[in-house]
């Protein structure tokens, strides 16, 4: 009788720890086997124009959107065009992902003779009230952009990365009077050795 019962305690506890461990299994799951997904924060040493910790729910530029709807990123445009050189998915991440080099305030001064007119671009992030407004101007090397931050970013990178060509194959950038000349095929290069040098 006493070795019954010490059989039916073994076969007792055995049947809790498999019901302790048929309850962690989801977390033993994301723990060990689902890699977790990468931190923008973590993977650049540069400054990223939009904010990395927050979510990102829509860009607005003059003639089109890019918009997050039901988990999908969509276009909207004022124009209706045939078709799309880039997704608005891998559009969106490409914004998300821009970094660039800060621009000192002497190096901003130095610059400021070469910059016409600004141009915007409105961000919107969840449960934010107020947008992110990018100012943004091109220069002959590199774009100039101040970021989340109020910090000013060179980034070069080509114009088609960030504002891709639509139907006809006309680029829709922020305002049409925005004229680019040339801007280097790096995606993601610094620009540092590219900017004027402040005297000390």
């Amino acid at each position: 009788m006493r070795y019954r019962g010490r059989r039916w305690n073994n076969i007792l506890m055995l049947s809790v720890i498999a019901f302790i461990g048929v309850l962690n299994l989801p977390t033993l799951i994301k723990t060990y086997l689902i890699e977790p997904e990468p931190e923008l924060q973590a993977s650049s040493p540069y400054p990223y124009l939009l904010n990395p910790t927050a979510e990102l729910q829509a860009l607005h530029f003059a003639q089109w959107s890019v918009v997050q709807e039901d988990g999908h990123w969509v276009y909207q445009m004022i124009e209706s065009v045939s078709e799309q050189s880039v997704s608005a998915q891998e559009l969106s991440q490409r914004w998300q992902q821009l970094v660039g080099t800060e621009v000192d305030s002497q190096t901003y001064t130095d610059l400021t003779p070469q910059l016409n007119a600004p141009h915007t671009i409105e961000v919107w992030y969840q449960d934010q009230e107020e947008p992110q407004r990018i100012t943004y101007y091109q220069l002959p090397e590199f774009w100039l952009l101040k970021n989340w931050n109020d910090q000013w970013l060179a980034v070069s990178i080509e114009e088609s990365y960030l504002f891709p060509s639509f139907g006809s194959g006309q680029s829709f950038k922020s305002d049409h009077s925005f004229k680019s000349d040339k801007l280097s095929t790096s995606n993601k290069q610094s620009t540092s050795d590219k900017l004027p040098k402040s005297d000390d």
